[in-house]
């Protein structure tokens, strides 16, 4: 039997596609209106439709869809609008991330409270004035932060194998560098979360363990570890600021996470000594007045030091702040204003 060239050329054509489908067993990734097909990356947003509470909103999100198989990271910033470093480190991602070296996919979600972040609002969704990381999974019909809540929960936290929440010291807060590693009583999912903390690359690690049923999985990191999923919730930056070493901390942090879950080549750094928070306390305001940090973030204290004190609206002093266990500032109030039952200072112990 005798083959035509255009025969011979259309059959050769045929076995490239059929072989390239085996190497590459990546799927269309669709999140929100993005939908990145393998080797895309691609922007849009997440809608969440207006409620009894506020407008529409448009969560910008970014999918880059590797060429070959492999785990989906997802990577949320800007749950609390006034935390910076986050943001500014995906949007570098998104522009270093090529999906022909990429294994798997990464989701962007670039700026999750962007209500917050646009009014430059403290913790606090302007709309219903509560925490972003206090409300998932959410509810579809709810107020502005749990209608949020509910479509991350859906469209990102259901359809990844890994989540990074990043975070900072927002506007108020002088912070010093750490993660948390939260155990859930789950042995598998616990084992897969401590793995990647001491691979991220951060020297302190708070050691946190909840239930569901507290409410633990009020958080987006833990609402995707009670789903079985290995989450970290990661802080680098403080008051605010755009520090670039806080930046490069996230960055350096997101590649090690990477090169761990084979998603790029390389060897990521392991913390072979880090400093294990096994607790914290608060101290938190007994009145409404103007706080004042004696200690930065970071800082050692002893166990009765005093950290700050509390002044009323005349400057009178009505509290004092006294470190309740030696221990590690994890972070400090550092802007003026003070609300009744607010934490002044947080302390971290061993």
């Amino acid at each position: 039997m005798k083959y035509n060239k255009d025969y011979i050329a259309l059959c050769l054509i045929l076995c490239l596609i059929v072989n390239v489908a085996i190497a590459y067993n990546q799927e269309m990734l669709r999140v929100g209106e993005v939908m990145a097909d393998p080797g895309e990356k691609k922007s849009g947003f997440i809608i969440v439709p207006a409620g009894m509470d506020g407008p529409e909103v448009h969560i910008p999100v970014t999918v880059v869809n590797g060429m070959k198989d492999g785990p989906v990271l997802a990577l949320t910033a800007g749950i609390h609008g006034y935390e910076y470093p986050p943001v500014l480190a995906l949007q570098r991602l998104r522009r270093q991330l090529e999906p022909s070296q990429l294994s798997g996919a990464v989701i962007l979600v670039h700026v999750v409270n962007v209500p917050s972040f646009m009014k430059r609002t403290v913790y606090y969704n302007p709309y219903d004035w509560k925490n972003q990381n206090r409300g998932f999974p959410g509810k579809k019909n709810g107020t502005m932060t749990e209608r949020i809540a509910y479509h991350i929960s859906k469209e990102v936290i259901d359809q990844c194998d890994v989540l990074i929440d990043n975070h900072c010291g927002d506007g108020n807060e002088d912070l010093t560098t750490y993660l948390y590693y939260t155990e859930i009583g789950q042995p598998l999912v616990d084992g897969k979360t401590r793995d990647l903390a001491i691979h991220y690359g951060f020297k302190m690690i708070i050691l946190q363990k909840v239930k569901a049923s507290d409410g633990g999985a009020s958080w987006c990191a833990n609402s995707a570890l009670f789903k079985g999923k290995p989450a970290l919730t990661v802080e680098s930056g403080r008051l605010g600021r755009t520090d670039e070493e806080d930046i490069q901390a996230i960055l350096k942090g997101t590649y090690n996470i990477l090169k761990r879950l084979e998603m790029i080549p390389g060897k990521p750094e392991r913390i072979f000594d880090p400093i294990w928070v096994k607790k914290t306390t608060y101290v938190r305001s007994e009145y409404e007045g103007l706080f004042y940090p004696l200690v930065k973030g970071g800082e050692h204290v002893e166990k009765g030091e005093l950290v700050g004190y509390l002044t009323n609206f005349w400057g009178d002093i009505i509290q004092k702040a006294y470190a309740p266990h030696d221990g590690i500032v994890m972070y400090i109030i550092s802007t003026p204003p003070m609300s009744k039952g607010e934490p002044m200072v947080k302390i971290g112990g061993f």
